[in-house]
C-alpha cells in the first residue's frame, strides 16, 4: 500500500485520535473492574476497599482528564491505578524525576506533584480542579 504524505498524516492522526484512546480506555476500564472486586483488608493490612461512589467519581474524573489531554494531541502516558489504605482511588504517572499523583475520595480530589524527596521544597499538594489538568500534564511532560 503506497500512501502519499497527506494520507499518511491523516492515517497517523486517526490512529492516535481513535485507536490509542480506545485501547487505553479498555485497559483503564479493566483496572477499575479489578478495584471494584476488592474487599476490605485486600492487602492484608486492614486497608479499606473503594466504595462504589469513590470508584464512580474516580472513573468519571479519569475519563475527563484523559479526554482533556488526548484532545490536545499531547503524548499520553499510561498511569498506575490502585487504591490506598483509606479506600481512595489513586492514579499516578511518572516521567523522569517527576511524579503526578491524584487521589480521589468520596468527597474530594487532591493532587501531589513530586520532583524530589524533600516534602517542603520538592512537593506540592492541592485540591484538583478541571482547570488544573493541562497545566499539571505540561509540568509532568516538560517540567514547566
Amino acid at each position: 500500500m503506497d500512501m502519499n504524505k497527506s494520507e499518511n498524516v491523516e492515517y497517523k492522526h486517526n490512529f492516535y485520535k481513535e485507536i490509542i484512546p480506545d485501547t487505553e480506555r479498555r485497559k483503564i476500564s479493566e483496572r477499575f473492574e479489578v478495584l471494584a472486586q476488592r474487599e476490605d483488608n485486600w492487602d492484608g493490612y486492614d486497608s479499606k476497599k473503594p466504595t462504589a461512589l469513590t470508584l464512580k467519581s474516580a472513573q468519571h474524573l479519569f475519563e475527563d482528564f484523559f479526554d482533556s489531554i488526548i484532545s490536545t494531541g499531547s503524548l499520553w502516558l499510561t498511569p498506575f491505578i490502585s487504591s490506598d489504605e483509606d479506600g481512595n482511588v489513586t492514579i499516578e504517572w511518572s516521567r523522569e524525576n517527576r511524579r503526578l499523583h491524584i487521589q480521589i475520595g468520596e468527597d474530594e480530589v487532591e493532587y501531589i506533584q513530586v520532583w524530589g524527596i524533600n516534602i517542603d521544597t520538592e512537593m506540592n499538594v492541592d485540591f484538583l480542579t478541571r482547570d488544573d489538568y493541562l497545566e499539571l500534564w505540561e509540568w509532568l511532560l516538560d517540567g514547566k
